[in-house]
């Protein structure tokens, strides 16, 4: 008996999909994922000498939208939240505030290549969607 409360007692901590959710916009491990996907793209656009990785970006991509599913975010509430043109202002605004803060100046085209480099050699989020030619 003492099991199947203990065992009733784990099953109510766990998150439902009733559970109150607070939007995709307020959930920070997916917001960080995407800000780095945005960072990773914007270096690759502003640099000849450095390529995206696709597939690790889209394997990447894939497991934010498995997070946000763990999440109770269904399918639809997912696409609109990607396909929200505001929302894709807002991330890019964020990225490009961080790549300024990192040293990527958009009137130094040439920073975006430093940044990008030593993101690729330290094997952060951001180094890990880019390669150098």
């Amino acid at each position: 008996m003492a099991s199947i409360k203990a065992l009733l007692f784990v099953v109510c901590l766990l998150p439902s999909q009733g559970m109150t959710k607070e939007g995709l916009d307020q959930e920070v491990e997916i917001n960080e994922g995407l800000i780095a996907i945005s960072m990773a793209d914007t270096i690759r656009t502003s640099c000849p000498e450095i390529l995206a990785r696709f597939i690790e970006a889209f394997i990447f991509l894939k497991s934010l939208e498995s997070q946000a599913r763990a999440l109770g975010y269904g399918g639809s509430e997912i696409k609109a939240f990607i396909n929200d043109t505001d929302e894709k202002d807002r991330v890019l605004s964020l990225a490009q505030a961080r790549l300024t803060t990192i040293g990527a100046l958009p009137s130094q085209p040439a920073t975006y290549c430093t940044v990008g480099l030593a993101e690729i050699q330290t094997g952060s989020a951001i180094g890990k969607l880019l390669k150098a030619k």
